[in-house]
């Protein structure tokens, strides 16, 4: 008799090099040391899809393994991803030959795979791997004993004709809560800070049959309802914040594609734009530990992040601008060799155990309703629907960016960068809550102030170009830099101040025009009333 009931598969999985994973089992010992010992077996997995991938498309999996002369047939469908938890339904059943049959699916994995049929499917992705397995039993205070399945392996992912060799760690729930499952991770992470990893087997497969250089990954659009609830749009933000941080990763750390550092950062600052737009409705205890972290991580992103605007934007921009071209090329080669130190400081810290720590607690956070001070409770501020909340939400950060550019064209460079951060921190709050109000209310507003940005942007793109073309010559290790550097220097200090003063008329104008708008969710009270 087929088991028709839907499982849910909470499954953390962990970045690792093959010098990693004794450490690893070392530290699940510890977890229980009256555990059986690690079981070994060979696993052979052949994942199915139709020719252009529609099933990948739909994020969803279906797969045949053979292990110890069983073969299992098991469909996966992503449902919820909270930062590097992967939360999905899974429905896995015995099958008797190495072929799909789709007779034993139960009627919602038939659901998850839509119209696609067997004869629709081939194999594309093979995958051998060598697991030791071991399974952690709890007993709670409260509720039922928690099993925790572990998994080490060392594996080697086939696609057409390509390969990759790789080692991973896996954490799964099996029995008990999610808290539970948490506190057991906390325990083995704390003893083997390992990095999260949000990327499947599957999806290293297709990965592979892409063939085409990896590329950073963009923030989603929020789609926050007027009908939802605080307490959901932070699960929504802060889970797909997270999950970026987490998916950029790997593109930090080859350095290949500029927005994979750009992306990071923009996760990093919407996460710390949603503590400050959700402010009211947060307890500081249960938030403030991030905020340290959160600085540092950006930080450490930020040097390699200006030197990719320098060299990508910055210098690209002065070409044909009357700048002598060998002068330029000495500025870029210098720029590069500091653009590496830049990414050396990146790469060491996605490799921290900070970092591994930052966002093992971050997803803990997310799936256990960190924000929460207690069990949920429908009288909580947090349980406010969206469209009641969303006027006062939106009104602080308005109201503190009309203050901070109070009598603008009078005002110091320092005092501008502080209404550009305040401008940001409005276009996040808006990002958040714009599927609040009706479209053709936001549109205009969103227009004027996306202009805004970009105009604050420019201007800090341009102080920046400065600074780095001084810091440019200084030379490497304290050598000295050719007299060309300092020329093409000189050149990029008279481009910056014609910029500037052209620049200047559309920054004020904009300014006036957006400030004497009044904004989509009511009006907005003089600037001598913000906070």
């Amino acid at each position: 008799m087929v088991d028709n009931r839907r499982e849910r598969e909470y499954e953390l999985k962990f970045k690792a090099l093959a010098d990693d994973l004794p450490r690893f089992m070392s530290a699940v010992d510890a977890a229980d040391p009256k555990a059986a010992d690690w079981s070994l077996a060979a696993l052979a997995n052949s994942y199915f899809d139709t020719p252009d991938h529609a099933l990948s498309a739909r994020r969803v999996s279906i797969r045949l393994r053979r292990t110890k002369g069983k073969i299992l047939q098991t469909v996966k469908t992503a449902t919820r991803a909270d930062g590097g938890l992967m939360d999905r339904d899974e429905w896995e059943m015995p099958v008797t030959d190495y072929a799909l049959d789709f007779g034993v699916l139960p009627a919602a994995a038939k659901r998850a795979l839509g119209d696609v049929g067997p004869k629709d499917l081939v194999p594309v992705i093979e995958v051998e791997t060598e697991r030791h397995k071991k399974v952690i039993r709890r007993d709670m205070p409260l509720g039922p004993q928690l099993v925790v399945e572990v998994a080490v392996d060392r594996a080697v992912v086939r696609a057409g004709e390509k390969s990759e060799h790789f080692c991973e760690c896996e954490l799964e729930l099996q029995e008990g809560d999610v808290g539970g499952f948490f506190t057991v991770a906390a325990e083995i992470h704390d003893r083997c800070p390992l990095p999260m990893s949000a990327i499947t087997k599957a999806g290293r497969g297709y990965r592979l049959l892409a063939d085409t250089p990896a590329e950073a990954r963009h923030m989603p659009k929020f789609q926050l309802q007027a009908d939802e609830t605080i307490h959901d749009a932070l699960a929504d933000v802060f889970g797909a914040c997270i999950g970026n941080i987490i998916a950029n990763e790997d593109i930090c750390r080859a350095a290949v594609d500029p927005e994979g550092v750009h992306q990071m950062r923009v996760s990093i600052r919407r996460l710390r734009s949603a503590l400050k737009a959700f402010a009211p409705y947060l307890r500081t205890a249960n938030v403030g530990w991030m905020n340290a972290d959160l600085r540092w991580l950006g930080g450490a992103l930020g040097p390699a992040r200006d030197w990719d605007v320098f060299i990508g934007e910055t210098l690209a921009s002065m070409a044909g601008q009357g700048i002598d071209q060998h002068a330029t090329q000495a500025l870029r080669a210098r720029a590069e060799t500091e653009r590496e130190g830049a990414y050396h400081v990146v790469r060491a810290a996605l490799d921290s155990d900070r970092y591994a720590k930052l966002m093992f607690r971050l997803t803990a956070f997310v799936a256990l309703d960190g924000w929460l001070a207690g069990p949920p409770d429908t009288r909580d501020p947090l349980f406010r629907k969206l469209g009641a909340a969303a006027p006062e939400i939106l009104q602080r950060p308005y109201q503190k960016l009309v203050k901070a550019g109070h009598n603008l064209p009078d005002q110091t460079f320092e005092q501008r960068h502080a209404v550009r951060i305040r401008l940001k921190k409005l276009r996040y709050a808006v990002d958040f809550l714009a599927r609040v109000y009706p479209e053709k209310k936001v549109r205009p507003f969103m227009a004027s102030l996306k202009k805004l940005q970009d105009l604050f942007g420019w201007v800090n793109d341009l102080a920046q170009a400065k600074r780095l073309a001084q810091v440019l010559t200084r030379g490497a290790d304290g050598g000295k830099v050719d007299d060309i550097v300092h020329q093409a220097v000189g050149q990029v200090r008279g481009w910056h101040a014609r910029a500037l003063h052209e620049v200047e008329p559309d920054l004020i104008d904009n300014w006036h025009k957006f400030t004497d708008a009044s904004p989509f969710w009511g009006k907005a009270k003089h600037a001598s009333d913000a906070e």
